[in-house]
């Protein structure tokens, strides 16, 4: 499995921690005081590993998608990087 990168650990670690609900840009970067550059990336980053599933927006800044919400897969993702040694 490919280890998220900083941000998207960052992101997927808020959303584990967080109400099951979709949540916007804006709540992401309150919960993780990343940039809305760096959410938009690693949100992709999850959305591609099946982490996090996405409703894009067709256009807007700073944004490229309207609310993100984390995933099954996303879950189990969260729980093999949380075991220390575990890298399957």
């Amino acid at each position: 499995m490919k280890k998220p990168g900083k941000s998207a650990e960052k992101v997927l670690y808020a959303l584990v921690g967080s109400a099951m609900r979709q949540y916007g840009g804006k709540d992401l970067e309150k919960m993780t005081g990343l940039s809305s550059h760096e959410i938009n990336v690693a949100v992709r980053e999850l959305e591609e590993m099946g982490a996090v599933e996405v409703h894009h927006r067709t256009s807007g800044e700073p944004y490229l998608f309207t609310t993100a919400k984390i995933t099954a897969k996303g879950r189990a993702i969260f729980q093999v990087m949380a075991v220390p040694g575990c890298d399957t």
